[in-house]
């Protein structure tokens, strides 16, 4: 199994002593091949330029080095060159998705960055037998065939090489594997995408300042070259004086002339503005369109065509700019030959850039510093909450094949007991991930500035108990003791009931997750002349000060160990937080590391809330 013995320079340090936190998702595969196939380790490598990052670890194994003895957790977070995994595909034996490397042609043996399981038997005669330099591995690629991920998998329990039926099974988590490593992929990059529009965005703002659009569009180029990830842009705008103005970004080798005279007759902006779409122009649809096309569309790929020469480029990202029901233009990204191409999701992205350069176009043209462009801009919390959505629905989507693939398994003939107390589990932590989605999604919808909530008289009291009853299986199979202390009267605040309610139970959780065994949360109402504050309070490990403001901040998850389940996806208290503040409220925190915590969803009671005895 690969492992280097030293960290990679973006690893954390101390690895022996506080392990980095592993990708939910392919953790759950990691412990999946073990449990349920068998095995005694299992790592899930991703690529970080010219070397694999072990993002997710899983066994009971320990092995060695030639730096000394390392178990598979502390293998979590490090780091070893690519070439240690195409020198094994190399030697491996084709099992579909699974590639096994028998130890008769594994050449690197032990040597520097191989991890090797202890073991004191001797090598087995059995021809069919576990050889301790064995190795299986599932290699994963990209659409372009890039080799961006590896599943490996060391010491089955019955000491013997996989069967067929094994085999089938491994093959079923390698493909789940895969698709889980795509998707963590594309969520890096779309993360890193939206806080570079974050900081453009910003530059746009700024630059709202100078008067004219070239102005502008000069000033804020590179940031939005770097901010959508492009070699190069050109813009075309109306000018307000029934003109236009083409600006086209400088050292491409094509001038604004030339642009407007190729992409102006090209694309349709006015179309792809009402219509509020993108498009995604690539050379090889282009070279079909011009053989295969009618007449019009011919005339349009020969024109698409000498422009993608002109500039040097493959592959175009045309984004339509406008304001209401009104285009004004259009902006054209341009990647050059060997870059990747554009994709739908960058596309959606850059939308929001056409919708902003509309705003300017108008603010610019009409020469006046009191347009706040700042409240036509798309803010970046909008950028970022339409980000966050995308990523929990794509997570939907190998969550289900997840869960059918454990329903799948049942009907295998591997029908003990046991088998089937495996499966509940993993479906049990199935759930604790859906469960992360969901609090993505409702960041989401929270952070949206369009969504309000509805609006009905909620009974907190009544509210209170029902959460105390949803609560009490788990509170009990945790050890942990969960008293109600609510008033006998109804206690009414004007709110999103459903929102109020997941606010609650996101701080009943925590402090679930963070008390220990034989602990004791108290769930309570304080009334004041205008206030109610629902408390939930615990004994548990408590949040160190200087972490208490970052608490609220979204995904941000403290350093204070979890004693009763996994740490969520650090959006709990920022849900929290965003409920509040769009029911006019307030979150209040105090905590000591040790000793406890106490926290606050402080809401403003009903004018017209009546008290029952």
């Amino acid at each position: 199994m690969t492992s280097t013995p030293s960290e990679g320079p973006d690893a954390p340090s101390g690895a022996s002593e506080a392990y980095p936190s592993p990708d939910p998702g392919l953790q759950l595969i990691a412990e999946g091949v073990t449990e349920l196939v068998g095995f005694g380790a299992a790592v899930i490598n991703i690529r970080r330029g010219d070397e694999f990052e072990i993002v997710a670890a899983y066994g009971d194994e320990s092995g060695h080095t030639v730096e000394g003895e390392m178990t598979v957790a502390e293998m979590l977070g490090t780091r070893f060159p690519v070439s240690v995994v195409t020198d094994l595909l190399d030697m491996s034996v084709d099992w579909g998705d699974i590639k096994f490397v028998p130890h008769e042609k594994n050449t690197i043996g032990e040597a520097e960055g191989y991890w090797v399981p202890d073991t004191d038997e001797d090598i087995l005669k059995d021809p069919q037998g576990w050889h301790r330099l064995d190795e299986l591995l599932a290699p994963f690629y990209d659409e372009n065939g890039e080799l961006v991920g590896v599943l490996s998998i060391d010491r089955p329990t019955n000491g013997r090489r996989p069967g067929r039926r094994q085999q089938r099974i491994l093959n079923r988590f390698a493909r789940q594997a895969r698709r889980t490593v795509l998707l963590t992929l594309q969520r890096e990059y779309l993360e890193e995408r939206a806080n570079n529009l974050i900081e453009a965005q910003s530059f746009l703002r700024e630059a709202n300042s100078q008067l004219g659009l070239t102005g502008v569009l000069e000033a804020t180029q590179e940031a939005m070259s770097r901010g959508l990830d492009a070699d190069g842009l050109y813009v075309q705008a109306q000018d307000g004086e029934g003109g236009s103005v083409a600006y086209a970004s400088p050292g491409l080798g094509w001038t604004a002339t030339e642009s407007n005279i190729a992409a102006g007759q090209a694309y349709q902006s006015t179309r792809l503005w009402n219509e509020g779409q993108h498009a995604i122009v690539n050379r090889e649809l282009l070279l079909h369109t011009l053989h295969h096309g009618g007449a019009e569309r011919r005339k349009f790929a020969r024109l698409g065509i000498e422009f993608l020469d002109a500039v040097g480029a493959d592959s175009l990202l045309v984004v339509p700019i406008g304001v209401e029901t009104t285009a004004l233009g259009h902006l054209v990204l341009v990647r050059g030959s060997g870059r990747p191409r554009w994709t739908d999701a960058e596309g959606r992205l850059a939308m929001e850039f056409g919708r902003d350069f509309g705003r300017i176009v108008l603010t610019s043209n009409a020469y006046t510093q009191e347009r706040d462009l700042a409240q036509r801009l798309a803010t970046a919390d909008k950028v970022h909450s339409r980000l966050i959505e995308a990523v929990a629905q794509e997570l939907h989507n190998p969550l289900t094949a997840l869960t059918t693939g454990i329903d799948a398994m049942r009907h295998e003939d591997r029908g003990s007991p046991t088998w089937f107390q495996q499966v509940g589990n993993l479906i049990s932590r199935s759930d604790q991930l859906v469960a992360m989605v969901d609090d993505l999604l409702l960041f989401s919808r929270f952070s949206d500035p369009s969504s309000r909530p509805t609006l009905t008289y909620v009974d907190l009291t009544s509210l209170l108990q029902e959460i105390f009853e949803q609560r009490t299986y788990e509170s009990e199979k945790r050890g942990i003791e969960v008293s109600l202390d609510v008033p006998s009267r109804s206690v009414q605040v004007l709110g999103d009931r459903s929102e109020i309610k997941a606010a609650i139970l996101r701080l009943v959780d925590n402090a679930l997750v963070y008390t220990h065994r034989g602990g004791h949360v108290r769930l309570y109402i304080v009334e004041s002349a205008s206030e109610a504050a629902i408390s939930v309070t615990d004994n548990g490990v408590g949040i160190p000060a200087a972490e208490q403001i970052q608490v609220f901040t979204e995904f941000y998850r403290g350093s204070s160990q979890a004693i009763g389940g996994r740490k969520g996806v650090g959006l709990g208290l920022s849900i929290v937080d965003r409920v509040a503040r769009r029911h006019d409220g307030r979150v209040t925190l105090r905590s000591e590391p040790g000793t406890g915590t106490r926290v606050s969803l402080v809401l403003p009671l009903a004018n017209d809330a009546t008290s029952h005895g």
